[in-house]
């Protein structure tokens, strides 16, 4: 049963068969993006219209579900926030005049539609401007600041990639909060079913009585198998059973081991705390034959594999072999570190 639960998640969050990068970004409902390059690694695994320089092109980066970075398609921004919840009004957040907020956000955004799309920019025109230092402290505060609000707000978002750089977002469509989560909820079941409420409740953040409240209202004709005493839900049909691949990479914060708080279709667990650490870092990984064996990280054109356990000369091969398949030219070594333990 775990083998076919793993390939059903395997084949729909399209780790078996690529897809085009629009396809794996609607159904994966965003790519984490607290790591700028994890977006672009889970796109060169996932999409076969992968392209270096034009990865990023109409994606936007924003904090959704669990109030963490993703990068999202930039027309369905409004679905996501929408979802979180928008706030009506300016609150006192970062210590704030609720009063300042809105004019300093609208000159913000002129600023950002002018051209100056910067972070560092954006805070020497913000200081030129007249903003006293104890406000630009809190607009330009570590953790988001006034400019964070304004993401949640939708009046700008981030541009994907490693700069700190803003897009102007004057077109977002919002919608009812409850009509966004009962679309979200939708989504979930059709791409990360079979999964169980609770693994719902973790992915999105919302509360598992609340789950169950949105699949009725939505009347979701939800199927479900059963496995060791737990109740699996999906949508529509479950994937022709079929083999899975002895060896795939995952980007690190993949949405495959953010989508479950219940792992053991794919983590041992002994394993979990070489997949993700006591601080919510979750590594890039490496699935051998279903299971996570190894850690993986690019360092411009050298791949360190770092494997839990000493692996085969026949794995090694496997993994050298699949990493030339994603990285191609830009590689140039593979190199095995120490096991873990």
């Amino acid at each position: 049963m775990l083998e076919q639960l793993l390939f059903a998640s395997l084949h729909n969050l399209h780790l078996l068969e690529k897809t085009d990068k629009a396809t794996v970004v609607s159904d994966l409902m965003g790519l984490q993006a607290q790591f700028a390059n994890n977006p672009k690694y889970a796109l060169q695994i996932r999409a076969a219209d992968y392209d270096e320089e034009t990865w990023g092109e109409g994606l936007v980066k924003t904090w959704t579900f669990r109030g963490t970075l993703h990068a999202v398609r930039r027309e369905e921004l409004g679905l996501y926030l929408s979802a979180v919840g928008v706030k009506e009004t300016w609150d006192d957040r970062w210590d704030l005049d609720p009063a300042l907020k809105p004019h300093w956000a609208e000159q913000l955004c002129s600023w950002i539609a002018a051209g100056i799309t910067q972070r560092s920019a954006l805070k020497e025109q913000a200081r030129a401007s007249g903003m006293e230092p104890e406000v630009l402290k809190k607009v330009f505060h570590g953790w988001g600041g006034l400019l964070r609000d304004m993401c949640s707000r939708g009046m700008i978002a981030y541009a994907p990639g490693t700069g700190k750089e803003f897009v102007p977002c004057f077109d977002v469509e919002f919608m009812d909060r409850r009509t966004a989560r009962q679309e979200v909820i939708r989504r979930y079941f059709q791409t990360f079913g079979p999964a169980t409420f609770t693994d719902c409740a973790y992915f999105t953040g919302f509360r598992q009585r609340e789950v169950a409240e949105l699949v009725e209202q939505a009347g979701l004709p939800l199927r479900s198998i059963t496995h060791q005493g737990r109740e699996y839900y999906y949508l529509n049909q479950l994937p022709s059973t079929g083999q899975i691949p002895d060896c795939l990479f995952l980007a690190g914060f993949d949405q495959l081991i953010l989508g479950y708080r219940e792992r053991s279709r794919f983590l041992d667990e002994e394993d979990k705390t070489k997949v993700t650490t006591n601080t919510g870092i979750v590594f890039p990984t490496i699935l051998l034959r279903g299971r996570l064996r190894a850690r993986w990280k690019k360092e411009r054109r050298r791949l360190v594999i770092t494997p839990f356990r000493p692996l085969t000369k026949k794995d090694e091969g496997l993994i050298a072999g699949k990493a030339g398949e994603i990285f191609g030219p830009e590689l140039q070594t593979v190199v095995f570190a120490p096991p873990l333990s």
